[in-house]
């Protein structure tokens, strides 16, 4: 009940006798923030046991683990060992707790260690070559993948040598397929990429492989150890911010856009794709360091062969290339951020200088996205109205929560609003003083310039 109301996860510990007393440690975090980090649609369940459904819940496992464990010992809390593993340990205990995902989704549980069997194949290099196939985990009655090479006597996964070597034979339309304990069983391609019974591996390189499911990377793991993915980029921040740049766009070209900033996101290099209000005149402008090209309907195949060259790819706001391979211009500023790379700066130099609306997606190698211009999120008027009456009907013993409310969202008050609480502030701290009394004192509030009808979201109908 108090997670749904307020918007929170929570996750418990097993208890633990002390002094006395059940302690039952705790972590809890930001449902909407927790679900932004990539995971799998729901827990893979294999008879009455259910995988973790990311990376990300696995480590919080690990940890109340640890902290249970640490209850259970002499004087718990009272030294400074009382977590002994370091983060490295938790993270390498965590990915091989979400790789039982794997060993459900075959359906055999004989088949283990699957995370320490994937860094050993990584590590190997054949004839001098690091470690470059596709590897996929799938049901002997899935339905998603046809057999083309049937091997008589499968190579197991602990077989190390041997898997590496069938890893090299396998490519993105030939992979390598895995039933369950007996290993690689033969050669196969994918009928649907979104079908839901199946895991995929790609190695990329020497002790490097990265997990995908449904086509969606939710894993990967450099070293031995897991790392954890950037938050990915959610169509609905992106469809806010597309509305507010571009006012009155369509409801097709808004999904084409979309479809065009998913398939960038997808490549495994960084990209950037810029949308602007004057694609056409800025392809003409910027055509001594672009290649135009006639104007021509983006797709998602269109955007992953034109991403493989350096610069942007420059479309309107219908989704329409103008350009591709396209060298930003801008002024210097100080928002921009040296510990980012070229691709990030650029962006931020071109979006402070460019007077057309105009939205830029970068994709950085590391898989980090990021929406430029940086929108603040969106308020309903109708609530800070709210709080300024409720302010209006307080005084100095019980104006306090409303006017921390108010002072988290100062950017959002109008002018009139702001003098509005500036002047209950001069009532309200009218009132006589105790002696002793200690009172806070409260910076006015000034509207902020760049604060418009843009960040109201629309007013539900009663």
């Amino acid at each position: 009940m108090s997670d749904s109301q307020h918007g929170t996860s929570t996750f418990c510990g097993w208890p633990t006798r002390v002094e006395g007393y059940h302690v039952v440690p705790i972590l809890q975090f930001n449902r909407s923030q927790l679900l932004e980090y990539p995971h799998l649609p729901a827990p893979i369940r294999f008879e009455d046991m259910t995988s973790p459904i990311g990376l990300l819940q696995s480590v919080i496992g690990c940890l109340l683990q640890e902290a249970t464990d640490a209850l259970e010992r002499k004087e718990p809390g009272r030294f400074f060992d009382t977590f002994p593993r370091d983060g490295t340990a938790i993270l390498r205990d965590a990915g091989n707790r979400f790789c039982r995902a794997i060993t459900f989704t075959t359906g055999d549980l004989r088949l283990q260690d699957v995370f320490e069997a994937l860094n050993v194949i990584s590590s190997l290099p054949y004839e001098g070559a690091e470690a470059i196939g596709e590897l996929l985990f799938v049901s002997p009655n899935a339905q998603a993948i046809d057999i083309r090479v049937r091997l008589k006597e499968p190579v197991p996964l602990h077989d190390h040598r041997m898997a590496r070597k069938m890893i090299e034979v396998s490519a993105r339309d030939l992979l390598c397929v895995c039933h369950g304990v007996e290993g690689i069983s033969g050669l196969g391609s994918l009928r649907a990429i979104d079908a839901d019974d199946f895991f995929r591996i790609t190695f990329s390189g020497r002790y490097k492989w990265d997990l995908y499911y449904k086509n969606q990377l939710v894993m990967k793991a450099a070293f031995g150890v897991p790392q954890f993915l950037s938050v990915r980029l959610s169509q609905e921040l992106f469809r806010s911010h597309v509305r507010r740049i571009f006012l009155n766009i369509h409801g097709d070209a808004e999904e084409r856009l979309w479809q065009i900033v998913e398939a960038a996101i997808e490549q495994r290099h960084g990209t950037m794709i810029v949308v602007s209000g004057a694609a056409d005149q800025e392809a003409n402008r910027l055509k001594k360091q672009s290649l135009r090209v006639e104007p021509m309907e983006l797709t998602p195949d269109l955007v992953r062969r034109l991403s493989g060259i350096d610069g942007a790819i420059l479309t309107d706001p219908k989704g329409f290339c103008h350009a591709i391979g396209v060298i930003l211009d801008g002024m210097a500023t100080n928002a921009g951020d040296p510990s980012r790379g070229a691709r990030y700066n650029s962006a931020i130099r071109y979006i402070a200088s460019i007077q057309s609306p105009t939205i830029c997606i970068v994709v950085s190698e590391d898989g980090h996205v990021d929406v430029l211009p940086r929108l603040r999120p969106q308020v309903r008027r109708s609530e800070i109205e709210g709080r300024l009456a409720l302010l209006k009907a307080q005084n100095i013993e019980n104006y306090h929560k409303t006017i921390d409310w108010l002072d988290n969202r100062r950017f959002y008050l109008t002018a009139a609003q702001c003098n509005v609480v500036n002047e209950e502030l001069v009532r309200i701290r009218s009132a006589p003083m105790d002696v002793g009394e200690i009172r806070l004192k409260i910076q006015l509030f000034v509207s902020h310039p760049s604060m418009n009808d843009s960040y109201y979201l629309p007013e539900e109908d009663p």
